[in-house]
């Protein structure tokens, strides 16, 4: 008998479904709601949300089921997702009815079976991004909300898309003061002015004043904003058309040289009732910078009398307890919702202005960090070796000692803490990386432009934690760390 899985945005009636088993390809080992990932530790259930955004009371579904099917806290992605980890074989089906139940996942027209290719593909495709202050960002060139969400429709419910990689993601940026810089993506595009969108492929958007970004992170093109939908979707459509023909292309970055970049959007016109411009403007365009941090404390609201504030979960993990905290305040003191951040944090949007600082004291109590200058604040890490069998190192409770070591000398510097060299925390070089070699040994390197490695340039090798936070702090000190751009990395 084919189980059957009721998914609704209602929580008056639980799925019922007998069995979770996985025949399919994976394509990747990216986890997902349906498709748990193996671990050293057990399961990864793996949740997307759209535009990182969930409700008190799927806070508090999602802390429950935390509680009761996991001894591991709540990871926050780089995507501003979660995950569930550790997970055993016979607690998979319960969770996810749990999780769906709580209107969480795609949300299909119909019943449907949990093996059914329509509803793991669309799983699988609901990676869209967006700033999570997107819609009420006071910098905002255009609240570009109602433009993902269509696309998030589209994606999930053209069964065609679903044959794209469930790590190929999409970011529509608005110009907003908080945003994620430096995560590339598969394709991205931005408002650069009221009525039009610039258009880049396999990178980040190039900023103002930053030197890291690769020569080849540039706008290609732009569009109409009103075409934006159409835009994207003839350039998913051209992908898999081109991947059809290619071996081993699930990517952007995959396509061969001389498919990509400026010969895409040639090809890409032809597909197109409306032109695109090609101009020096759009190539030369560049985007305004965030600063980093700006995703913490008290931040400005497009909303006379309303604030946001922010903070950050310890390297990314929150534990079920206070998840349901945070519910509770978003309920009492919020609009009844929570955002996850890029940056592996939590945002309480819609907070009066007179319980700000109230609010930020509660966030404090919880152990979470709303400052920009903490060292947790500036720290990112994998799973490390009690999670995952690849890791030389326990970055975990490791990265607890950096930032205590780092908090006595009063100090902090942007580092990622990686268990091995597959840098899965992070795309992207942090400014300084720790690299496991061994357990409490790491290697340390300084982002630079052209090193050897893609971590950057060698500045101790086979350190302990100990000698990482006086390295760091002297770094700090020195004051090499940025203080413009952001440069936090994702997982």
């Amino acid at each position: 008998m084919t189980p059957v899985v009721s998914v609704t945005p209602a929580t008056d009636r639980p799925p019922v479904f007998s069995n979770l088993t996985d025949p399919a390809d994976r394509r990747s080992a990216c986890p997902g709601l349906f498709r748990l990932a193996p671990a050293l530790d057990g399961g990864i259930c793996r949740v997307k949300l759209a535009g990182g955004c969930l409700t008190a009371v799927q806070a508090q579904a999602i802390a429950a089921a935390a509680q009761r099917f996991s001894q591991s806290p709540i990871e926050l992605t780089n995507r501003a997702n979660f995950q569930i980890r550790g997970v055993q074989p016979t607690d998979e089906i319960a969770l996810v009815e749990a999780l769906v139940t709580a209107g969480l996942g795609p949300q299909a027209k119909t019943d449907c079976a949990i093996d059914d290719p329509l509803l793991r593909g669309s799983d699988d495709v609901r990676n869209v991004m967006v700033s999570p202050l997107a819609g009420r960002d006071p910098q905002q060139v255009a609240d570009v909300l109602p433009l993902a969400a269509r696309l998030l429709t589209t994606v999930q419910g053209d069964a065609r898309y679903h044959a794209l990689s469930p790590k190929f993601a999409i970011q529509i940026d608005g110009g907003e003061h908080v945003a994620m810089l430096h995560h590339p993506h598969d394709l991205w595009l931005a408002v650069i002015s009221p009525d039009e969108v610039a258009i880049g492929l396999a990178g980040c958007m190039p900023q103002e004043g930053d030197a890291t970004v690769p020569p080849g992170d540039l706008a290609l093109a732009a569009a109409p904003l009103a075409a934006a939908h159409d835009l994207v979707c003839a350039a998913l459509d051209l992908f898999l058309e081109i991947g059809a023909a290619q071996a081993a292309v699930s990517r952007m970055k995959q396509l061969p040289a001389d498919l990509r970049g400026a010969a895409f959007i040639d090809r890409l016109q032809a597909r197109l009732p409306f032109r695109l411009r090609r101009d020096a403007a759009i190539s030369c365009w560049r985007r305004r910078p965030t600063l980093r941090g700006a995703h913490l404390g008290i931040i400005a609201e497009d909303n006379p009398g309303r604030v946001s504030v922010g903070a950050a979960a310890p390297l990314g993990r929150l534990l079920p307890a206070q998840l349901t905290a945070l519910a509770d305040l978003a309920r009492g003191k919020g609009d009844g919702s929570l955002r996850f951040t890029p940056w592996q944090s939590i945002i309480l949007p819609s907070v009066a202005t007179p319980d700000a600082v109230g609010v930020l004291q509660a966030l404090e109590a919880l152990d979470l960090t709303t400052q920009a200058a903490a060292p947790f604040a500036q720290m990112i890490a994998c799973a490390g070796s009690a999670g995952c069998g690849s890791a030389l190192a326990a970055t975990q409770s490791d990265g607890m000692e950096l930032a205590a070591q780092l908090a006595t000398r009063g100090t902090a510097f942007p580092v990622h803490l990686s268990g091995c060299g597959k840098s899965c925390a992070a795309l992207r070089a942090e400014p300084a990386t720790l690299v496991g070699v061994s357990p409490g040994h790491y290697d340390l390197y300084r982002q630079q432009a052209g090193a050897d490695s893609r971590f950057g340039r060698l500045l101790a090798a086979n350190i302990t934690i100990d000698d990482a936070a006086d390295v760091l702090a002297d770094l700090a000190r020195s004051k090499l760390a940025p203080d413009g751009p952001e440069a936090a990395g994702d997982a």
